[in-house]
C-alpha cells in the first residue's frame, strides 16, 4: 500500500508571498505551479529513463523552488531529494522516488484550493 502523503504547509512562506504581492501573486503562483508541475514531472521521468541528469536535475530544482515559495513542505523535500539524486546520477533511487513525487503532487493539487482559502482567512 502506498505511503500517505503529508500536506504540511509552511504558512510563513505563504504569508511572505501574500505580503509581497497580495492575493493576485498567490493566485498566479498557484496557477503556474498547477500548469508546469506535470511537465516538470514528465521531464524528470524522461531524464531519469534516458540518463539526461542535467534535465532531470533542472526539473527537480524548479519543482523544489516553486513548492518552497508556496510553502508545500513535503513536495519541496521530495523534489530536493530528486534534485540531489539526479545531480549524482543515481537513477534507480530516483526512479523509485518518482512515484512518491507523483503522489505528493496529486495530493497537493487536490488540497490547494483549501490551502489558499485558509491563507485568506489568516
Amino acid at each position: 500500500m502506498p505511503s500517505r502523503v503529508n500536506i504540511d504547509v509552511d504558512w510563513g512562506a505563504l504569508r511572505r508571498l501574500l505580503g509581497a504581492g497580495g492575493s493576485p501573486l498567490v493566485d498566479q503562483m498557484v496557477l503556474l505551479f498547477l500548469r508546469h508541475t506535470p511537465d516538470r514531472l514528465s521531464l524528470l521521468r524522461t531524464g531519469t529513463e534516458t540518463g539526461d541528469w542535467a534535465s532531470a536535475e533542472r526539473a527537480a530544482h524548479s519543482m523544489k523552488s516553486t513548492a518552497a515559495y508556496l510553502g508545500l513542505l513535503e513536495l519541496r523535500a521530495r523534489a530536493e531529494e530528486a534534485e540531489v539524486l539526479a545531480r549524482e546520477g543515481r537513477g534507480p533511487e530516483l526512479q523509485s522516488l518518482l512515484n512518491g513525487l507523483d503522489r505528493a503532487f496529486s495530493a497537493v493539487r487536490g488540497d490547494l484550493p483549501r490551502i489558499v482559502r485558509q491563507l485568506s482567512a489568516l
